[in-house]
């Protein structure tokens, strides 16, 4: 399913039309492409049995050729070729390939951010046992800077492993100025991108990147239960597979065989039969964000956010802590809400407003608000008016 007008995309969330919904970098909305390609599959295997036929791109397919067809759509995303796109269950589950397979000697460290996603951090945390030395590098001016990364690593810097958007305050990293600082000394570049894929630009190529992990669930509008990685030809080399099972063999029909032959490809990572719908439905929303253009949503969001900047000015006990540098801005902004504004949890449910609120000190609250290309300028003005009335 593609449609050429994002505005149009609206009316493909029905859960979008009925309350103003910031939610999306904790759970996303799902389309009716999403949820018509999934039920149809669920009823083919309730009423018909054996495996599905799916529709990709007008023809009807078997599960393994749409398999490489959504690995073909996600590459698309990210500037890749299919060969160095792979499924999992999770980002933690795809991010593992990369921090269990990584050699480490005693003596190796590796460049963590300070206030990353904890998984992130627990993966590497594992291999402290073998000599491994964890390194983490504050935030400044609201996120990593690329100067700081630069000054933690050394001859010993195993990889630098990042977050590309701050899911907390939306800080969008310099992706490519760090990515040629890894380049540069020969570093794998590995980052999270669960809160910038599916709603922002990311070229892996350009910014240098050799490991990407993320999920379907947010931003790429899925139902849980699929990650999806990216890895470079290079970086493929040198990782040690810690796993294997009759998918990641060159002959996956051959029941018979007795003797692994990995595959050449990213594939190489999946184990056994995978999360085929979700899987189906993650291609689709790449496909959809494809068609659409991935610097047309980036401006169209950017728009909104733009607009909730201008109608914040002036409301009383609200203030956004975000950076708006250009080069660091992301779908998520986080406003800071003084005292003096009584905004609640229950006057935002009143007005069918989802935006979650989290208690800061002395009374102070934050309210994390992400924007999606099915949010519209109606969605911002109710907000606002909830703030504005909190501020009277």
């Amino acid at each position: 399913m593609s449609d050429n007008s994002i505005i149009s995309f609206r009316s493909h969330v029905p859960a979008a039309c009925r309350r103003a919904y910031f939610e999306t970098a904790s759970t996303g909305l799902v389309p009716d492409f999403v949820y018509n390609g999934v039920s149809a599959y669920q009823d083919d295997r309730y009423r018909l049995g054996g495996d599905s036929v799916w529709d990709c791109d007008g023809r009807q397919v078997d599960t393994q050729t749409m398999l490489s067809c959504a690995a073909d759509s996600v590459g698309r995303m990210l500037g890749s070729g299919r060969e160095n796109i792979f499924f999992g269950l999770d980002t933690s589950h795809v991010y593992s390939v990369f921090s269990s397979g990584l050699t480490i000697r005693p003596g190796d460290n590796v460049i963590l951010p300070e206030n990353g996603w904890m998984a992130n951090r627990f993966a590497w945390q594992l291999r402290e046992r073998e000599g491994l030395s964890l390194r983490y590098v504050g935030p400044r001016n609201g996120g990593i800077q690329p100067e700081d990364i630069a000054a933690a690593c050394d001859g010993h810097t195993r990889a630098v492993c990042l977050t590309l958007v701050d899911p907390a305050n939306g800080f969008m990293l310099d992706a490519g100025a760090i990515g040629g600082i890894c380049r540069e000394r020969g570093i794998p570049f590995a980052v999270d991108a669960t809160q910038a894929g599916g709603v922002l630009p990311i070229d892996v190529a350009a910014m240098g990147i050799d490991f990407l992990a993320a999920n379907d669930y947010k931003w790429m509008m899925n139902f849980c239960g699929v990650g999806y990685g990216y890895v470079s030809p290079t970086l493929r080399a040198q990782l040690i597979q810690k796993a294997a099972g009759w998918m990641s063999d060159t002959d996956r029909a051959d029941t018979h065989k007795r003797t692994l032959t990995l595959r050449g490809d990213a594939g190489r990572y999946e184990l056994g039969y995978p999360n085929a719908p979700g899987i189906y439905g993650l291609g689709l929303v790449a496909d959809q964000y494809t068609a659409l253009g991935g610097e047309s949503i980036r401006s169209y969001v950017f728009g909104l956010i733009d607009h909730l900047l201008g109608e914040i000015e002036g409301i009383s006990g609200v203030k956004c802590v975000s950076s708006l540098r250009q080069e660091n801005r992301s779908a998520i902004v986080l406003l800071r809400i003084s005292p003096e504004n009584s905004v609640s949890a229950e006057t935002l449910s009143a007005a069918d407003i989802a935006a979650p609120l989290s208690a800061g000190p002395d009374g102070t609250q934050y309210m994390r608000v992400s924007v999606h290309y099915y949010n519209n300028r109606e969605d911002i003005d109710r907000l606002t008016d909830i703030l504005r009335k909190g501020g009277n």
